[in-house]
């Protein structure tokens, strides 16, 4: 079609438009048609209940079609075939049947994410369904417009990321996503290897330059447990966790592993749901009861997906249930997701005065609680930030020595009681960190034997 064609289509919208009484007039070009139509008094059905809209302002697509601009709501119809129309009337009555198709489709939506257990909150102003990725930006969230496809949030991992291609922002779980869980880790790990492409490509665009600044100090690893022959025979997902900043250790056994907690805290463990000499989905529990343990996460991974099993990880209370086959790159970006979101304390506390010294200090400092994972201490400490310790054990007469950061002052943020500074440990020296499970145990045990 020549320019002058589809200018002279344009003004025949145009006319045609104002003589149905809207108000319209050409955008700059004259390619396009901008009108508003007032709409009657019956509302407009939405996720949160009837709206009243009083007018919908659209543009032309070619000489057949119409995309709504605003209201808000009406902006995410696809366009509208109008050509056809010949009153306001028709218009309007075109514009509530594509509404009311799209809010069909909503509730599919809808039904598809309460079958996966997902927390649902409705989009205000928009015919959409928002959930919680449980990123760090509580903004970047996934969107469903329609069953079994996410939206996926420019906030996050993609933030300051162009996608080339339109169809990469909407993501498809596989058969294996059947849980909130499921849903989240599968569409973080998505994000994850997006942005994980973007920088690829960019950096493969950059020239390295040499610059004389100190390297920064590594960040703390996370202690992680791999339980299982598969797991431990899989050093591509091993060495895929380390660049993740895991320090990975491995037991090919439910018992291996219970062992393995008596001289290290793990942060974090994924076992194999079928082991050698036992069933993966009893380790679950069997971890939590040992001394010191709060709430430890912990993942399952299955092979070969069973209902029974996911159903049995679920009632354990496993963290996540992970199936499928062994994707090195899929598996250690679950676990990253879930290391870095999860929220709640992993290792007990108890309280217990213990003096705590560092090279240069005049006047220790003192615990007024102790775990697996760090303490809470009350006196002058050095400056925030990576450092030696020693914690001397007035029962035993032993000192035990530990590099640890001091992570949070609570002195000014919640003054009484908890004051102090959060001491997390990093890692101790040689069979330093299993005399301390052992005080810990003992501690444990006292209690439980007071109350």
């Amino acid at each position: 079609m020549s320019d002058a064609e589809e200018l002279r289509r344009q003004g025949v919208l145009e006319r045609r438009f104002r003589a149905m009484g809207l108000e319209a007039g050409t955008l700059p070009g004259g390619r396009a048609v901008v009108a508003t139509l007032s709409l009657g008094p019956l509302p407009f059905e939405t996720p949160e209940g009837p709206r009243v809209l009083r007018a919908v302002r659209f543009y032309t697509l070619g000489h057949d079609r119409i995309k709504c601009m605003a209201p808000r709501a009406l902006f995410n119809l696809p366009p509208i075939r109008v050509l056809d129309c010949e009153k306001a009337e028709d218009l309007e009555a075109r514009i509530r049947a594509a509404w009311t198709q799209r809010l069909a489709v909503l509730r599919d939506a809808r039904g598809w994410l309460d079958r996966l257990g997902v927390d649902v909150e409705a989009s205000q102003g928009a015919p959409q369904w928002c959930f919680s990725l449980g990123l760090d930006d509580p903004r970047a969230r996934g969107t469903v417009v329609e069953p079994g496809r996410v939206i996926l949030p420019s906030r996050g991992p993609l933030s300051g990321h162009a996608l080339p291609d339109p169809a990469e922002r909407v993501f498809t779980p596989d058969a294996n996503c059947r849980t909130a869980t499921d849903l989240e880790i599968a569409v973080t790990v998505r994000l994850e290897a997006l942005a994980r492409r973007r920088r690829d490509r960019s950096a493969r665009r950059v020239t390295e330059a040499s610059c004389d600044l100190p390297a920064p100090r590594p960040p703390r690893s996370m202690p992680l447990l791999l339980v299982g022959s598969q797991l431990a025979g899989a050093s591509g997902l091993q060495e895929s966790l380390r660049l993740r900043g895991f320090e990975v250790r491995c037991s090919s056994s439910a018992a291996a592993a219970i062992d393995a907690f008596r001289t290290r805290s793990f942060e974090l463990v994924l076992a194999e749901t079928r082991l050698d000499r036992g069933d993966g989905i009893e380790l679950v529990p069997a971890l939590r009861a040992q001394p010191g343990i709060l709430d430890l996460p912990v993942v399952l991974f299955d092979e070969h997906p069973s209902d029974h099993r996911r159903g049995g990880a679920k009632s354990a209370g496993a963290s996540g249930y992970l199936s499928g086959p062994l994707d090195a790159a899929r598996l250690a970006s679950a676990l990253a997701h879930l290391a870095t979101e999860r929220r709640r304390r992993r290792f007990a506390r108890f309280e217990r005065a213990l003096s705590v010294s560092w090279p240069g200090c005049k006047t220790p400092a003192v615990t007024t609680e102790v775990g697996r994972g760090g303490c809470l201490l009350r006196g002058a400490l050095p400056a925030p930030g990576r450092g030696r310790f020693a914690l001397h054990l007035p029962e035993t007469g032993r000192t035990l020595h530990v590099e640890a950061d001091v992570t949070y002052r609570l002195g000014e943020l919640a003054p009484g009681p908890s004051a102090g500074d959060g001491l997390r440990f990093c890692g101790f020296d040689d069979g330093d960190e299993s005399a301390w499970i052992e005080y810990l145990a003992g501690l444990e045990q006292r209690a439980r034997a007071g109350a």
